[in-house]
């Protein structure tokens, strides 16, 4: 995917498209006049922007952008597709010959992601935000959700790159665009005029820059219906601002955080009298994604959510409770070595590693799940010894109700109950909800063992089961995994199952326990997490009972309980998987772009069981 480039004239130049990335005498003061000038338009009319462009090349246009809003307290939302992504040495030199934006270029170049398909955000300014997208223009712009104010087209030339102009791009771009967002290219090829027009817009030809004669600027007039409309996103309030969020392990409290973050007013409430008493109470845990063959898309789910979770805990989590060195995970059989060899170019295979063949995973991590928990809840505000009852609605959203009598208002609940999801969606009416949930969730029971340290390394090993690195001289390894189990305290057999899941790493001498930690971990029937708006479940079996007939057909606008949310069913990978969950979800109640490509959030989708029950003809 990635792309090789020449200079000529200083002026960075594509082989493969025989085309040059900007204007050869003045390109800054191209960017501004085509492309960011056209904020200006709309500027006075609104405080926050999306703005989607098609060729992000170099960031010129980006960076141009940037300082519109570098002393400004309006917010810039850019998502930018790119199918031949620079490397870091290209976009240096780039920025040296261009003698510009030398601090904001260090910044952009700085964290510039790995070329890994898919959306891949940064928080670039506190009120910017970039989310780039590398692939395709097409698969991407099927894979992105959003309603941009402006478009740019900013591709390689139509004559030298037809299929990025051609009317399948152009009706994808208006499906993507508000009705009224203007579009603005340096092109004024008739073809492309053509296409616009066909798409929808509005187009018209004005002055170009330097010797370019003219350019389009063009504005929709036409309104798009959704794709696979049950999934599309839930209706948003903007005047919602209180947020009560149940259970206060990993994903509450990052969820929390988050929401407070972005300005809203947040409170946590916590069935058992401390935070983090569940999985996320582990005293080590290993940050590392689920690898799976390329192109699988729990895999492609995993490694977006890791990316996500490095970044967090880099960010907001101190060193000595997030140790960045790395982690291994090991081939033991020959299904493994199969996938292994095959898995994203991302991670590097070693076939002559020992005791198996290994990958190794460079930004892996061993984290303190309960300290991480206790040092991001400080300055939130969490009600201990609050047992979730029910809601009812009230004038200005939900009055919550709890075991001990408390009484709760607030506008937005989101549910992170970990395994305690099972209680409230393991299926069936649930009157303390009104929701036939349908959501296939369960929990599943897992040991873990703490034993004096055995194994000198530095990372998480993981194997049959997993070893990470001492710390103060406890070593955990882990963990059990049994369905319909539950039993809080720890068992003899579980800890020498544990032991005999990592015994060729633990050698001949006798190993010492000293403890174990018992946990309930969430799962859904998919192994996806559940994250997003909570539907009305009566509403879809009544308004699309008919989906095994129309599959392919528009319906109506889905359901949603009115600002009801859940981020669940984490598994084994909740210190990841939890930190996009949270993202998410404040992209939903935002509405934003998502943090994530549209078909990893349809798997996300918590309605996704009951649609495909419905389009099965399997529901009542």
């Amino acid at each position: 995917m990635q792309t090789k480039i020449d200079f000529k004239d200083g002026v960075a130049f594509s082989p493969r498209f025989d085309d040059i990335y900007f204007n050869t005498i003045a390109p800054l003061e191209e960017a501004k006049f085509v492309f960011s000038s056209s904020i200006d338009e709309i500027w006075q009319k609104q405080d926050s922007f999306i703005v989607a462009e098609a060729g992000f090349g170099a960031g010129l246009n980006f960076l141009t952008l940037c300082k519109k809003f570098k002393h400004s307290d309006k917010t810039l939302h850019f998502v930018s597709i790119e199918k031949y992504p620079l490397d870091k040495k290209s976009l240096t030199k780039i920025y040296e010959k261009l003698g510009a934006f030398k601090n904001l270029s260090k910044r952009l170049i700085k964290l510039y992601p790995a070329q890994i398909s898919g959306v891949y955000r940064i928080y670039f300014k506190k009120n910017i935000i970039l989310d780039l997208y590398f692939g395709d223009i097409k698969e991407a712009l099927d894979n992105l959700d959003f309603k941009a104010d402006i478009w740019f087209l900013d591709g390689f030339a139509p004559s030298k790159n037809p299929d990025m102009w051609d009317l399948e791009v152009m009706q994808k771009v208006a499906r993507l665009s508000k009705f009224g967002s203007i579009l603005a290219t340096y092109s004024s090829a008739k073809f492309v005029q053509n296409n616009l027009k066909e798409a929808g817009f509005e187009v018209n030809l004005v002055n170009g820059y330097a010797k370019k004669r003219q350019m389009i600027r063009a504005a929709l007039k036409q309104s798009y219906e959704l794709k696979n409309i049950w999934f599309s996103r839930p209706l948003t309030d903007k005047a919602a601002k209180k947020v009560l969020i149940i259970g206060a392990g990993i994903a509450g409290i990052v969820t929390a955080l988050k929401f407070k973050k972005a300005g809203f007013d947040v409170v946590v409430a916590e069935k058992e009298s401390k935070i983090a008493s569940n999985g996320s109470g582990n005293y080590t845990g290993a940050l590392m994604p689920l690898i799976t063959q390329k192109g699988v898309m729990l895999g492609k789910m995993h490694l977006n959510s890791f990316l996500q979770a490095v970044n967090f805990y880099k960010k907001y989590i101190p060193k000595k409770l997030a140790k960045f060195s790395g982690a291994k995970e090991f081939a033991f059989n020959q299904t493994l070595i199969k996938r292994y060899e095959n898995c994203d170019e991302f991670f590097k295979f070693d076939k002559l590693d020992s005791p198996y063949p290994s990958i190794f995973i460079k930004d892996g991590a061993t984290i303190r799940p309960r300290k991480t928990c206790k040092f991001a809840s400080s300055g939130l505000k969490i009600l201990l010894n609050h047992e979730f009852v029910g809601y009812k609605n009230s004038e200005n959203g939900y009055d919550v109700s709890f075991a001990n009598g408390v009484s709760l208002q607030t506008q937005i609940i989101i549910f992170a109950m970990g395994s305690h999801s099972e209680e409230l969606f393991g299926g069936g009416l649930n009157p303390k909800l009104n929701l036939d949930a349908h959501l296939q969730i369960s929990s599943v029971r897992g040991q873990v063992t703490w034993i004096e340290k055995r194994v000198d390394t530095k990372f998480p090993l993981s194997a049959k089961g997993y070893v990470c690195p001492a710390i103060k001289g406890v070593q955990v390894v882990g963990a059990t995994y049994d369905r319909l189990l539950y039993e809080d305290r720890a068992r003899r057999i579980d800890d020498v199952k544990n032991l005999e899941s990592v015994e060729e790493f633990l050698g001949e001498k006798k190993v010492k326990i000293l403890g174990s930690k018992v946990g309930y971990r969430s799962y859904s029937g998919d192994r996806f997490p559940l994250i997003g708006a909570l539907h009305d479940s009566l509403w879809f079996r009544q308004n699309y009972a008919n989906l095994m007939w129309t599959k392919n057909q528009n319906h109506l606008a889905p359901k949603h309980l009115k600002n009801i949310y859940i981020t669940a069913a984490h598994g084994a990978r909740g210190l990841s998987t939890a930190i996009m969950g949270a993202e998410l979800l404040l992209d939903y109640v935002l509405n934003r772009p998502l943090c994530v490509d549209k078909s990893i959030a349809d798997e996300l989708n918590p309605a996704r069981f009951l649609v495909r029950k419905l389009k099965k003809g399997m529901v009542k």
